[in-house]
């Protein structure tokens, strides 16, 4: 069930909220699992089945792991626990594609192929593995204490508003609300406005670059002129953004509708000014997720013990093992995306331009014009979303070669009519503008100008709040004239 659907906003979120808001405190858990449940049971029921197991699992073995004192035991129980929620990933996610891969090598020693099976994958299940996977390497780590209600346990897991596309989210960030949810007039206020931009995102600003998007990565490559391939990579760039950001908001929303506060998971990446810093503001969960269960762990394994004497006095320096580990961690941050060459590229290619701004790039970009610094990260993001986006690796270098200018079919703007329309042209002024704290810049540029008076006081409070209704009714009367008036895209990420 998409977020944007008629069936989602008309219909399932009207009838579990009424029934959540009305239901005694010590039920609303109770009402809220069963909806997340027929949430998740939509698509296919034997999805459902696939969950209670995977959750029975999961529980229990948190339990495990709590109730071993023996340190060595503890950490046999955590590495089976892992291991069964990666192989459950692999089985599902990326069983086909090394078959795939498996099956080329036999047909090149003239041995008959094995067959490849067509495993459907359940609804959110890369986001439920690391999810599960934090919670039992955080009980190993005695950071938390398992949940022993299972009831709590499974809605820390199920809560519907993530459980599509995240943000990834740890027991400890949601457990004191699984003790007593409880919904306040602000909670609601705030909710509503987050669930309006969100829907504004995805239906007016990425669901319209994405018709254009779409039309332009279907051109053959050698059709292709350079604007045109331009102006797809700038709305595909553009759509990503706003079609995940706005699912996350959202979910975000949603989450704090029901009394539940969701981490967040953007803050304007693509403001950054390097890759780094795009990686702290861009899919901030998945980001710190692989940071604190992969990327230190395996720097701290093969660390030698001089180095790691270096850290405990302060003066550690990053070498080629911590270069390493980054490009390891980010070729897997690809592979998590899809099981897929040119997923594994992507990340590839992350990863040895973060490994160099992690060296001494870093310390150059620090020291660069900002807006050349900025002109960079934006440049390095669109290339490398080019292997995101197109699934065969010879087509996406065809592309790239296309963006700067060697493409076969020129660099003649008369393609570029076609897809430049007002329409387009207002759509990316809004989402180009979109990328940017445009709402903070303006206030703080208003504060300087106009008399502090005004807005200390109630008019200068009461015109703010005005103009926020008349913005968010604007977004919300369009939203929903998309939602009526056609079908909604699902979300991109929506297949991670």
């Amino acid at each position: 069930m998409d977020f944007s659907s008629q069936h989602f906003l008309f219909i399932f979120l009207p009838l579990v909220y009424v029934l959540y808001c009305v239901v005694c405190i010590r039920m609303r858990n109770a009402v809220l699992l069963l909806a997340s449940f027929y949430f998740y049971s939509i698509g296919n029921i034997l999805y459902l089945i696939f969950f209670i197991v995977f959750l029975i699992l999961n529980y229990y073995f948190g339990s495990f792991i709590d109730k071993n004192a023996a340190p060595a035991t503890r950490l046999k129980v955590t590495f089976v626990s892992v291991t069964v929620n990666l192989i459950i990933l692999f089985i599902f996610k990326y069983l086909g594609f090394f078959l795939g891969i498996l099956n080329s090598l036999l047909v090149s020693f003239n041995v008959i192929p094995l067959s490849t099976p067509q495993i459907p994958i359940p609804l959110g299940l890369s986001f439920l593995v690391f999810q599960a996977i934090a919670y039992q390497i955080d009980i190993y780590r005695q950071e938390i204490e398992p949940e022993c209600n299972v009831l709590k346990f499974s809605l820390a897991f199920a809560l519907f508003p993530k459980l599509v596309a995240g943000p990834i989210v740890r027991m400890d960030q949601i457990e004191v609300t699984l003790e007593q949810p409880s919904i306040t007039m602000e909670d609601f206020i705030e909710g509503f406005k987050r669930v309006v931009i969100g829907l504004g995102k995805k239906l007016i600003l990425a669901d319209t670059l994405a018709k254009t998007a779409d039309q332009i990565f279907a051109i053959p490559p050698h059709d292709l002129t350079t604007p045109v391939a331009w102006l797809g990579i700038v709305c595909y760039t553009l759509q990503l953004y706003f079609d995940f950001s706005g699912y996350t908001d959202m979910a975000i929303g949603l989450g704090r509708l029901f009394g539940y506060t969701l981490p967040e998971n953007f803050n304007y990446p693509y403001a950054a000014k390097s890759l780094t810093e795009f990686w702290r503001r861009w899919h901030i969960s998945l980001s710190t997720w692989f940071r604190d269960y992969l990327y230190i762990p395996l720097s701290y394994a093969l660390m030698t013990d001089k180095v790691r004497q270096k850290i405990v006095e302060g003066k550690y320096k990053t070498n080629y093992r911590a270069l390493y580990s980054i490009v390891v961690v980010f070729t897997l941050c690809g592979l998590w995306h899809g099981a897929n060459w040119n997923f594994v590229i992507w990340g590839m290619l992350h990863g040895v331009i973060l490994a160099l701004e992690s060296w001494k790039f870093g310390k150059i970009l620090k020291k660069c014009w900002t807006p050349l610094s900025h002109i960079y990260l934006v440049l390095i993001v669109m290339l490398c979303w080019v292997f995101f986006r197109i699934p065969i690796f010879i087509d996406a270098v065809h592309f790239v070669q296309t963006l700067t200018g060697l493409g076969s079919a020129g660099t003649g703007l008369s393609q570029l009519r076609e897809y430049a329309t007002i329409e387009l042209l207002l759509v990316l002024s809004m989402a180009l503008c979109g990328t940017l704290p445009v709402i903070t810049i303006l206030k703080n540029l208003l504060e300087q100008i106009l008399p502090k008076k005004l807005f200390e006081g109630t008019l200068g409070r009461q015109l703010i709040l005005c103009a926020e209704a008349i913005f968010l009714a604007f977004i919300f009367l369009t939203s929903m004239q998309a939602v009526i008036g056609s079908v909604s895209k699902p979300f991109i990420y929506a297949q991670f």
